[in-house]
C-alpha cells in the first residue's frame, strides 16, 4: 500500500514538473543597448524603393543566428530610428549586447542627402542579413547596404568589438 501511494505521488509530481517545462525555447533577449548619433562637421514597410541598392558582405568575423539579429533590427527601427532626421554625414546607431555577442546597427546619410528615417529602415538593415552568408538561415556575419542617399550597416560582433 505504501509503495502504491509513493508511486502515485511520484507520478503526480513528475506530471506537474513536466507540464511546467516549456516545450519551445524562448528567444534570447539582449542584456543592454547603447544608442547614439555621430555627427560629421512610421509604419514598417519591406517594399523596395526606386534606385540602385548595393549590398556588401563582410564574410568574416563573428557569426550570429538570424533571429536575434532581426529582433535587434526591428526593435531599433521601430522604437528608436523611425522618425529621426539624419543630416549628410551623420550616423545614427545602436549596439545591442547579448552577452556572448553584440549586434551593431546604423544608418548614415551620404552624398549630400538628408532624410527622415522611415519604415524602410527594417528592410534596408535586413539586406546584408538575408543576402550574405546564404548557405543557411544562421551563421550571419553582416555587412552594409548602400544606396544613393544612405548606408545601412548590420554587424554582429563579440567581446565589445564589431568584428
Amino acid at each position: 500500500m505504501k509503495s502504491f501511494i509513493f508511486t502515485a505521488l511520484l507520478a503526480i509530481t513528475t506530471s506537474a514538473l513536466a507540464a511546467s517545462i516549456p516545450l519551445t525555447p524562448t528567444p534570447a533577449k539582449w542584456l543592454s543597448v547603447e544608442t547614439g548619433v555621430t555627427k560629421a562637421g512610421n509604419t514598417t514597410t519591406l517594399t523596395k524603393r526606386l534606385g540602385t541598392e548595393v549590398v556588401s558582405c563582410y564574410n568574416e568575423g563573428t557569426a550570429a543566428d538570424r533571429a536575434p539579429i532581426i529582433s535587434v533590427i526591428d526593435d531599433w527601427c521601430d522604437n528608436y530610428a523611425i522618425g529621426t532626421f539624419v543630416s549628410n554625414g551623420e550616423t545614427i546607431w545602436a549596439r545591442y549586447d547579448y552577452g556572448t555577442f553584440t549586434v551593431l546597427v546604423s544608418g548614415e546619410a551620404i552624398n549630400g542627402c538628408t532624410f527622415t528615417v522611415d519604415g524602410n529602415c527594417n528592410r534596408l538593415l535586413r539586406e546584408p542579413v538575408d543576402q550574405c552568408n546564404t548557405s543557411g538561415e544562421n551563421g550571419k556575419q553582416g555587412g552594409f547596404e548602400t544606396d544613393l542617399c544612405g548606408q545601412w550597416r548590420t554587424d554582429p560582433g563579440s567581446n565589445g568589438s564589431d568584428y
